[in-house]
């Protein structure tokens, strides 16, 4: 039982969802509309990684020794550079975790 609500609840989420954007992209949106919503994706993320980055544990602003902030920089310069989401994720733990390791 418990895995057919899933399933009904993961059915009725897609439906949901996909309802939307198939709507959205099957009708003519005004040029300014576009324009605006070419920004949605990267301040979506921008508000999903900043305070991941930034804020510590208490919810304070942690810029001193703070090795996600480096990890961050090390990812950005390398997804700028080789435009390959696996090689950028892979750099950036691989520096989190060693610069974890250095400051602990």
């Amino acid at each position: 039982m418990m895995w057919a609500t899933m399933a009904v609840s993961g059915l009725v989420t897609f439906l949901l969802r996909f309802s939307v954007i198939y709507q959205v992209k099957s009708s003519n949106l005004p040029v300014w509309l576009e324009n605006i919503l070419k920004y949605v994706p990267t301040s979506v993320f921008a508000t999903l990684i900043f305070p991941a980055i930034f804020l510590g544990e208490s919810g304070s602003l942690e810029f001193i020794g703070n090795p996600k902030i480096l990890a961050g920089l090390a990812a950005l310069v390398v997804a700028i550079l080789m435009k390959n989401v696996i090689i950028t994720i892979a750099t950036g733990m691989t520096v989190l975790w060693t610069l974890t390791m250095i400051f602990q």
